[in-house]
């Protein structure tokens, strides 16, 4: 005989629920249970902050059944520091990060975002026009003697003109800002920087001797290449597909938008988190970022990347790839629809 006390076949019926998704109401009908959160590591300004933007104004985060969350961020490292302490579960970082993990065991997974990509510039009165033009220049490089954009830069320029950029020109390594200021005020004769701070060049009336994107597509390796996006745990992604999932078909609709058929409109909205202080600016960093809105698969995106792990290795050596010389399996998320 079932106690009065016993509850059992109710709770196994909440339980039941619960794990459908759905939870009772005491006294009323079942009802949704909240939709599953993702934290996403967003720096200032940050080309992610407008994609963000758009998926809450459109409410895609809701359609696609998870919430959306605001980490905010000091820089990319602070970003993957929030990653690895579990503080965020999305951060926009590179994949040859996501490498260097994996194969000291930590399973982090990539799935691309951007394949905006910087280049040369020179001033307008320059006359630079080809990689050759550089040698016995002085050029700034942003991000470092290891970063990857550079190192692609440094293999075209060996295979085009024969000429190595790290001992046949005057190196300047610093912050895109100051190497900009200084390309201003004459002290260079052209920087190598970012996509944005590109951007930033032209609209001053700067002038693109070379774009990274050129630089690889002479070397064999795809002209849209998505060193870029968005990385995360794997186990936190596997148990939890319908958010991440959710959330990257999110990001897909809300690129949609900002590059469709009356997108003019949706830039006007996200125009005051761009630092776009004057219309030519605007203007640029809206191309440059259209641009980079190119689809790719993950098999498409390994096969790229295992070429260019060795065109980064043969430049910068074994510091260039963290001591890599294949790509660790998994680094590339697959989406539903891809067989593996």
């Amino acid at each position: 005989m079932t106690s009065p006390h016993d509850t059992s076949p109710r709770l196994t019926r909440r339980a039941a629920l619960a794990g459908a998704g759905l939870l009772l109401a005491p006294g009323g009908p079942a009802f949704a249970a909240a939709p599953p959160e993702v934290r996403l590591g967003i720096l200032q300004f940050g080309t992610v902050q407008w994609v963000a933007d758009v998926i809450r104004r459109h409410g895609l985060d809701t359609a696609h059944g998870f919430a959306l969350r605001d980490v905010t961020l000091a820089n990319t490292d602070a970003g993957r520091v929030s990653l690895m302490a579990e503080a965020s579960d999305v951060v926009v970082s590179d994949w040859p990060f996501v490498a260097s993990q994996r194969a000291a065991g930590t399973k982090l997974a990539f799935a691309p975002f951007s394949s905006s990509s910087g280049g040369i510039m020179t001033g307008p009165a320059s006359t630079l026009r080809t990689l050759a033009d550089l040698r016995g220049r002085k050029l700034g490089v942003a991000g470092g003697p290891l970063d990857k954009s550079w190192l692609v830069v440094r293999a075209a320029a060996k295979a085009s003109a024969g000429l190595d950029l790290a001992t046949e020109v005057q190196l300047a390594y610093g912050a895109p800002p100051l190497l900009g200021a200084k390309l201003a005020q004459g002290e260079l004769d052209a920087v190598l920087t970012f996509w944005n701070f590109a951007a930033r060049l032209e609209a001053a009336g700067c002038r693109e001797i070379v774009s990274v994107a050129q630089c690889a597509a002479s070397l064999g390796l795809p002209e849209h290449l998505n060193l870029i996006g968005f990385v995360f745990h794997e186990d936190w992604a596997e148990g939890s597909r319908p958010a991440i999932d959710g959330f990257l078909a999110a990001v897909g609709d809300a690129e949609k938008l900002l590059t469709g058929p009356g997108s003019d409109a949706e830039w006007q909205a996200v125009r005051p988190l761009m630092d776009a202080t004057d219309d030519a600016l605007f203007a640029r960093l809206k191309d440059r970022f259209r641009v980079g809105v190119a689809p790719t698969d993950a098999a498409a995106q390994e096969a790229a990347a295992a070429r260019l792990l060795a065109i980064l290795r043969q430049t910068g050596g074994a510091r260039a790839t963290d001591g890599l010389d294949r790509l660790p399996p998994g680094i590339f998320w697959r989406r539903p629809d891809e067989a593996i």
